[in-house]
């Protein structure tokens, strides 16, 4: 892993949360994240979090939506600190509640 980051001079990964009937970025029509928006934990320890100064690109926020369908949210992180990526945790995901479900798809770090 430690030769990767040496020849990198960028690095990217993707994270998708799909949720039914449950919020993990913005509450409603609301335009900003949420108090209770998922954190994540950089490999060096940072936070990339809402109110951070590392914050994830939200490509696209449809877990606001609660209309009984699931939906998505998408989280790109795209860094030049090498060191920052993986993800290592995710925190703030919702409590576990009847008709409220979500689950994680991980994507793989590619060092540029």
């Amino acid at each position: 892993m430690n030769f990767l980051r040496l020849l990198s001079s960028e690095v990217v990964q993707h994270i998708t949360i799909h949720c039914l009937n449950t919020s993990v970025w913005r509450e409603g029509s609301s335009e900003k994240p949420s108090e209770k928006a998922v954190r994540f934990r950089a490999w060096n320890g940072q936070m990339f979090e809402a109110d951070g100064q590392l914050r994830p690109e939200v490509a696209a926020d449809d877990c606001k939506i609660k209309d009984g369908r699931w939906h998505r949210t998408l989280f790109s992180f795209r860094t030049q600190d090498p060191q920052q990526l993986p993800i290592v945790n995710i925190y703030n995901l919702p409590p576990s509640e009847p008709g409220k479900q979500y689950h994680l798809e991980v994507g793989p770090v590619c060092f540029l």
